[in-house]
């Protein structure tokens, strides 16, 4: 007979799992009042006030400058302002596989997408721009397949960025979804946002001030995905990932400055459970504990200052990522208590660079009736480590079929300092790269699934 390990920390981490679901974002089911509010564009450049913590993107080109095209190299394309007056007209007359150029300028719009195949391209990502006011929804909701959202910078809505789900609460999945060099920031939940659908490319993106995660990825088995070179720093999470499981990988990014960096969990309250199998590699993961940015509730409090914590998880890869100077710890493996009891079980870390954070490795799991405590089949090897929590954690949780039990379970300090901001104030973020080519490369819907990624050709970020 089990019982449970350290009562407090478990109830800890459920709060922060429990935090991480899309549930709460029901009210954003589209309605025709959205297209309602749609503005006339008006051609105001888009604040470039820095974040006080924001580097340049280390993984990204260097930005370039594009301007206005002066020819029309794509003659087929329907512009916006030029031909639509509206994003959302343009939408509205678009048949399926069609190119859809937005001009420089500010749109306050929140548009609903609803045919397959369609291609939503800015001409520049740091002055097309789609503000919500603090008044509109999402600035884009997409419920139709292989839609692509390019080149622009989303803010300011009260739930989401850019939203790409199936029918909420129903079976309806959607299939296939691309978010490009897109800058989302200052929305009131999730800046990209993929819920109840599958074959996913979020690439070259950013993500800033969000009170929940900046990128998220959840209920969807298989979710057949791919999420690379993207950053996210001062959110309340860098990355959540609710029942996201079966070949989803998270590769080439960088979770800074954020409360938490990366959460993937189980949640009873979402269909789908458990979280598993999914791939976290050559990630840059550092410094989150940063008190100065948005949360939703307090709940966030609890955990604050993690790297990557997997709540519940099972069967996921961490791999190759640098995960460094977060203030409570590195990377945590934890069971979660929602309705169900859900066990971080079978899980692998290996070959991390884990150093500058209180705990640098942790594992909570069950206790044993005989004392002993069980690392339900979770390994770490080859780690890069000072402290952990079991004390020598890659001593008797191998990856070699060697495991055993041990009377040590750790005790690591979980939580910070819980002070927060409002998403609303939060500066806007510098200029990002933008796509090259964005006046005359051809528009490919998302419709032939993410692209393969060679596992192992993914090295460990430099320190440097």
């Amino acid at each position: 007979m089990r019982k449970i390990l350290a009562l407090t920390i478990f109830l800890v981490i459920s709060l922060i799992a429990s935090s991480c679901g899309g549930s709460e974002t029901t009210s954003v089911a589209p309605t025709t009042t959205a297209i309602a509010t749609t503005e006339a564009p008006t051609t105001a450049a888009p604040s470039t006030t820095a974040v006080a913590t924001t580097e340049a993107p280390t993984t990204t080109e260097a930005p370039t400058t594009t301007a206005a095209p002066t020819t029309i190299p794509l003659p087929d394309a329907l512009r916006v302002p030029n031909d639509y007056a509206t994003i959302q007209d343009a939408v509205d007359a678009a048949q399926p596989g069609d190119l859809i150029l937005i001009s420089p300028g500010t749109y306050h719009e929140a548009v609903i997408v609803e045919t397959d195949d369609l291609v939503i391209r800015g001409l520049n990502r740091n002055e097309v721009i789609i503000d919500g006011q603090h008044e509109r929804p999402n600035g884009f909701i997409v419920f139709s397949n292989g839609v692509a959202i390019e080149n622009l910078t989303v803010h300011s809505h009260t739930s989401n960025g850019v939203f790409f789900t199936g029918d909420y609460g129903s079976d309806i999945i959607l299939d296939g979804y691309r978010a490009s060099y897109v800058t989302a920031y200052n929305n009131g939940l999730y800046g990209i946002y993929a819920f109840n659908a599958q074959n996913g490319l979020l690439e070259n993106s950013y993500g800033s001030g969000h009170p929940d995660s900046a990128f998220y990825i959840g209920q969807c088995q298989p979710c057949n995905a791919v999420i690379n070179n993207v950053i996210s720093e001062n959110n309340a999470l860098g990355y959540s990932g609710t029942n996201a499981s079966d070949n989803l990988i998270i590769a080439n990014s960088i979770f800074r400055f954020n409360r938490l960096g990366m959460v993937p969990n189980t949640l009873d309250s979402e269909e789908l459970a458990p979280q598993g199998n999914i791939t976290i590699v050559g990630n840059i993961v550092t410094q989150n504990g940063n008190a100065d940015t948005p949360r939703r509730s307090e709940d966030w409090d609890i955990g604050f200052g993690g790297g990557i914590v997997i709540a519940g998880g099972s069967g996921n890869l961490v791999t190759r990522n640098l995960v460094t100077d977060n203030s409570f710890g590195g990377i945590a493996l934890s069971l979660f208590f929602d309705e169900n009891l859900w066990l971080a079980e079978n899980n692998t870390v290996k070959d991390n660079v884990v150093t500058g954070n209180p705990t640098d490795l942790i594992m909570i799991v069950l206790g044993l009736e005989d004392g002993t405590y069980d690392p339900s089949g979770n390994c770490f090897e080859g780690n890069t480590f000072a402290t952990s929590a079991p004390i020598d954690i890659e001593t008797y949780a191998t990856c070699d079929g060697t495991a055993t039990n041990t009377t040590d379970a750790g005790s690591p300090n979980l939580g910070g300092p819980f002070a927060t901001v409002d998403h609303t104030s939060m500066p806007a973020p510098e200029a990002q790269p933008t796509m090259p080519d964005a006046d005359s490369a051809p528009g490919v819907a998302a419709n032939s699934g993410p692209p393969e990624m060679d596992i192992d050709a993914i090295a460990l970020p430099s320190s440097e």
